[in-house]
């Protein structure tokens, strides 16, 4: 589930690939509900949709509610409102590793389906997760967890996660942004210091939030699509209101599928 050498690998380089952690019967219905969804046949209400516009130019669109059926959505929030995907979220893998960084309550900041469309998607800058600009009362890098698994084969040709090992020991280099600066990136990022995290379908890595990473355009004729959760620890709370809940996944008031 866990062991020593993972969690020292963790320390010292930020991330830990984990391999397969379900069976292929169980990665299939995960994709075909991914499938389901993007096309519109499974609805949830207050899942956030956005749409990929394209390019090596780092430009969204906006988002919003369901926008019709589709394959080329970028980014969706709220899986945890779809039982299949909830059940994977709480996962004993899952369950062993928050426990051990985050602690017995634990809550998400988002759960999101993150695709590069086949022959399109969107250039990701390096950055990393966290800071002011997610209104948090805690930006303690070690309160959260990145969880990445790959619903499609994930290669350096479709665009998969690249990363460079033991930058989170940087701290938390942008509190305002989102990306890192172009100085930063030539000081902390130079192509012969980062590692491109190649995964199989069904194939899962946790990640330190603090890790500078990036990812590239997808121009083959497959899609590359990843299921990302951020578990935190379930005390945190928005600035802005401290009375809402984040959705709890383990521990006490968790969400039952």
């Amino acid at each position: 589930m866990l062991t020593p050498g993972q969690l020292e690998q963790f320390r010292e380089e930020g991330y830990v690939v984990l391999g397969q952690i379900v069976s292929d019967e169980e990665i299939e219905a995960l994709r075909q509900r991914a499938d389901d969804i993007v096309m519109g046949r499974v609805r949830h209400e207050g899942m956030w949709f956005q749409l990929d516009a394209g390019g090596m130019e780092y430009k969204l669109l906006p988002g919003g509610e369901f926008q019709g059926a589709s394959q080329e959505y970028r980014k969706i929030e709220g899986w945890e409102r779809d039982p299949l995907f909830l059940r994977y979220m709480q996962h004993p893998v899952f369950r062993a590793w928050t426990r051990a960084l985050i602690g017995e309550n634990v809550s998400i900041f988002r759960a999101m389906f993150m695709n590069k469309p086949a022959h399109k998607g969107t250039v990701l800058p390096y950055h990393q997760d966290g800071g002011t600009q997610w209104k948090l009362t805690s930006c303690d890098g070690d309160k959260f967890l990145t969880v990445w698994t790959a619903l499609d084969d994930a290669t350096r040709e479709n665009g998969c996660v690249q990363l460079i090992p033991g930058s989170h020991k940087l701290g938390l280099l942008s509190e305002r942004g989102h990306t890192i600066t172009e100085e930063q990136e030539r000081l902390y990022c130079p192509e012969e210091k980062s590692r491109y995290i190649e995964l199989k379908a069904g194939e899962v890595f946790v990640m330190h939030n603090f890790v500078l990473h990036r990812s590239g355009v997808n121009p083959t004729d497959k899609p590359r699509r990843g299921f990302s959760v951020c578990y935190m620890d379930a005390a945190i709370r928005r600035v802005d209101d401290p009375d809402h809940r984040f959705p709890v996944i383990f521990g006490e008031g968790a969400l039952t599928a």
